[in-house]
């Protein structure tokens, strides 16, 4: 299910995530915001890649779509979104 989510309720469900990796909620949250929009469903055609959801997930290197079948994986789940709304649900 799609969402666009505003900075602040961005903020909220990730607050928990603040400093993992040295990377602080506002610098998670602006980096969010200028790739997406907060837009869960966003899908940017990149230099012969495709970027997913609010995180841009890359295609080649960390998820898996039916246009990149030689996709490293590295996270090994699909490209589709849903389990990224998933993710935020519970980290509400």
């Amino acid at each position: 299910q799609a969402e666009q989510l505003a900075k602040c309720e961005v903020s909220r469900k990730l607050k928990d995530l603040d400093g993992y990796g040295s990377i602080t909620l506002p610098e998670c949250v602006c980096t969010i915001f200028h790739t997406s929009g907060c837009d869960t469903q966003t899908v940017v055609y990149n230099n012969g890649s495709t970027e997913y959801g609010l995180f841009q997930i890359n295609n080649k290197i960390w998820c898996r779509d039916n246009q990149n079948l030689h996709s490293k994986n590295i996270c090994g789940i699909s490209c589709d979104s849903s389990w990224m709304m998933t993710l935020l649900m519970t980290l509400c």
